[in-house]
């Protein structure tokens, strides 16, 4: 057989495409080998033909349908498939936008994870200095029900343009001699910040000491008590406490762990 022409097998190695594939498209009619030995049935393709089969691993590599690659062909027309591929270069970046904010998420959970396990390590009432924080805030009424219906709320807006800090809990505010849990929030970082910094839902928890202290799902009132116990006695007062979840044990479906954090100023 002349050199003009590639066996089925040469042709299979030097692409790095399969000799079940190569029969496949044949089949179907997408590449159909230069020439076939009538005595044999042994396929050949020409060099001319490796342009077609580059054509063919690309789009297949960016998840095209052969019925799309057929119809490409079946054109064959140069500006059509010049078209399709910038279409397709455009849908690849705007999935490689995706994906690296789906690893950034997936970055941020971890970290999340890590660093409340490291919290929960901590006994007892600490003082703790923590950066300038960012948070986004929605109303709520008292029970676990109105709670979650205040987060679903408050993740409807945050999801269109915000990312996940994995960091939320509930505030304790004070009204007059009385606390009531008057808002859910969510921590958002700095880049969301600067873009919602104008929304009234959005607040600052400032860069200081605070005073922190972790409880249970089952010990959270009791702790609570413990905490306005140890501002009275060490004369620190404050309006707003913030209950942060912590994301340890996630899976345990009847019991938490969360952390007090209580921003402090002296009455004395």
């Amino acid at each position: 057989m002349d050199k003009r022409f590639f066996s089925i097998g040469e042709v299979s190695k030097l692409k790095n495409v399969t000799i079940k594939a190569l029969r496949y498209y044949h089949n179907i009619g997408l590449l159909i080998p230069a020439h076939i030995n009538p005595d044999n049935g042994y396929r050949f393709y020409t060099i001319n033909q490796f342009l077609y089969l580059d054509i063919i691993k690309v789009c297949r590599q960016s998840n095209v349908s052969i019925k799309e690659i057929k119809d490409l062909f079946a054109k064959a027309d140069t500006n059509s498939l010049k078209l399709y591929l910038e279409q397709k270069n455009e849908d690849i970046y705007k999935e490689i936008k995706k994906l690296k904010h789906l690893n950034k998420q997936i970055e941020t959970l971890k970290k999340a994870i890590y660093l409340s396990e490291n919290e929960l390590m901590k006994t007892g009432f600490n003082m703790q200095t923590f950066e300038e924080r960012y948070f986004f805030s929605s109303p709520t009424q008292g029970g676990e029900i109105n709670e979650i219906k205040s987060f679903d709320k408050l993740d409807e807006t945050l999801d269109a343009f915000s990312s996940n800090t994995f960091q939320y809990g509930l505030i304790h505010s004070q009204y007059y001699d009385n606390w009531i849990i008057s808002d859910v929030f969510r921590l958002i970082t700095t880049e969301d910040y600067l873009l919602l910094k104008d929304t009234p839902n959005v607040s600052v928890l400032p860069k200081g000491e605070y005073l922190t202290v972790n409880c249970a799902k089952n010990t959270e009132l009791e702790t609570f008590q413990s905490v306005k116990t140890y501002l009275e006695k060490n004369s620190l007062s404050c309006n707003k406490i913030y209950l942060f979840y912590l994301m340890t044990d996630v899976f345990n479906q009847y019991n938490h762990f969360s952390q007090y954090q209580i921003s402090l100023k002296s009455t004395s």
